[in-house]
């Protein structure tokens, strides 16, 4: 019951706001694959209001100001950029901003005004009045820390996390030529499926998802990392392996994940350039230098290697566990799409479109369905090691695995 419970608080058909405004029962749309509600149905319970610039939207709430780009999964907030699950939208001419900025960012960027909870799926206004707050603050000078929050019942994680899962390649990129794969279908298809069963798993468990891209589009390399860089955990770029002609091209198989830094072998080179490859589809640089120089530039800002590393054993095990091919292990390589990151980020090459036995598996709804599941199975305890040692460290606020 606590489950089934947890899982229509997810998604809930709708939501209450209780403010100094009144309150106010506010339905939940999905018409366009995530959950988002009508901007002009909070106006009145929040005092929100908006103007509409063509495609620009800007929602004035409490004080702050917050912009979206209609179709775009992003919103600015005090100069600093914020990922979303799904995109604001206009249907019958209304604007529909997403649940996840509503009950996730708005509680948090507005200094503790509004308190979100996801059992009764109910916003309320947290703001007592100045007076009040003076004489608590004159009366008492103790600050206590708040209550850790209830595990989830899914997962057993106790804060909020997000994480993006990227589907490697798209658009005019097919990736690799996927020789064992069926007709018509190449490695960005078999990434997409992937992606979206992934993002659905983890959304399942009670995480935040944000997708690179949903269709078949190109989105360019050095621009996937940066969907992981204000309020993002991990990042999670999932591809499709492949040999070159030769007498081992059909018969190496197997699952493998790589964190990024220097290649040690020439295996390691050849995947990491036949991934960076991707770059010729693209119309622009990625930065001067080159590719591989723009790529050891931001090796020495990344600060999540070892973070990467255990992540990507985590990940490797549950994976390899489904797996009908070789547990490859952990590898490094100098890839483009994780360089970026400023967070804890993987390549999961999912198994080789050159050996018959992986591409059955990758091609079929079950075997993507088991991917995705494990990798889901990686993430979560990596996130429940991480909290375990904020504890440990005497923290508690939750979010980014920093």
């Amino acid at each position: 019951m606590m489950v089934i419970l947890f899982l229509a608080a997810l998604i809930p058909q709708q939501i209450l706001i209780a403010t100094s405004r009144g309150q106010a029962s506010v339905p939940v749309a999905s018409e366009a694959g995530n959950a988002a509600v009508a901007a002009v149905l909070l106006a009145q319970p929040l005092g929100l209001t908006v103007t509409l610039d063509g495609s620009a939207a800007r929602v004035t709430l409490s004080g702050h100001v917050f912009d979206f780009d209609v179709g775009s999964p992003f919103f600015r907030c005090d100069s600093s950029a914020y990922p979303l699950v799904g995109a604001p939208y206009i249907a019958r001419d209304t604007l529909f901003l997403p649940l996840h900025w509503l009950t996730d960012y708005v509680p948090r960027l507005l200094a503790g005004r509004y308190r979100w909870d996801p059992w009764l799926a109910r916003l309320d206004e947290r703001a007592a009045s100045s007076s009040a707050a003076s004489a608590v603050a004159t009366a008492s000078p103790i600050v206590t820390a708040p209550p850790t929050p209830a595990p989830n019942p899914i997962t057993g994680l106790r804060f909020p996390h997000t994480v993006v899962v990227d589907p490697g390649h798209g658009g005019v990129d097919p990736g690799n030529p996927g020789l064992a794969l069926p007709r018509g279908t190449s490695e960005k298809d078999i990434t997409l499926g992937i992606g979206k069963l992934l993002r659905a798993e983890l959304v399942r468990r009670g995480l935040n998802v944000v997708l690179t891209r949903s269709t078949d589009t190109l989105i360019e390399l050095a621009s996937r990392p940066l969907f992981c860089r204000a309020d993002c955990d991990l990042f999670v770029s999932i591809h499709v392996n492949a040999m070159p002609a030769g007498r081992r091209q059909t018969s190496v198989n197997g699952i493998e994940t790589y964190f990024v830094s220097d290649a040690k072998t020439e295996d390691q080179k050849r995947v990491a350039q036949m991934e960076n490859d991707a770059l010729r589809f693209e119309t622009a640089p990625a930065g001067t230098g080159g590719p591989l120089g723009f790529i050891m530039n931001d090796l020495q800002l990344n600060e999540y290697l070892r973070e990467s590393a255990r992540l990507a054993e985590l990940v490797q095990s549950k994976v390899a566990a489904i797996h009908p091919g070789e547990d490859r292990g952990v590898q490094q390589a100098p890839f483009l799409v994780l360089a970026a990151a400023r967070r804890p980020s993987i390549l999961v090459e999912t198994g080789f479109a050159t050996n018959h036995a992986d591409g059955a598996f990758l091609a079929s709804q079950q075997g993507q369905r088991q991917i995705a599941n494990a990798i889901a199975d990686g993430v979560v305890a990596y996130l429940l090691e991480f909290e375990r040692k904020l504890a440990g460290a005497g923290g508690g606020s939750g979010g980014q695995a920093r």
